[in-house]
């Protein structure tokens, strides 16, 4: 799935088996380098959670080779999480 946030475009990647986990990319909208987006690489990050435990033990994995991370979009992804995991 694939949604419009600002000037960002955020699309879930996938879940673990289990759905534990979800992967997201952002990128500015448009892609990558997009024009006025303040920032020019796509990023992908996931969102871990068990099932048994709260969101006070979640976790937030960052792509080492990913671009830098808007906080409005792992935000966004939080939100997105809380209703799906």
């Amino acid at each position: 799935m694939e949604f419009t946030v600002g000037d960002m475009a955020i699309r879930t990647e996938g879940t673990d088996g289990d759905d534990r986990a979800i992967e997201f990319l952002v990128a500015p909208r448009g892609g990558a380098g997009g024009e006025g987006a303040g920032w020019a690489e796509e990023a992908h990050f996931a969102i871990h959670r068990e099932h048994d435990q709260g969101w006070e033990v979640a976790r937030l994995s960052i792509d080492p080779l990913s671009g830098s991370v808007p906080i409005a979009a792992v935000e966004w992804a939080m939100e997105f999480a809380r209703e799906y995991l």
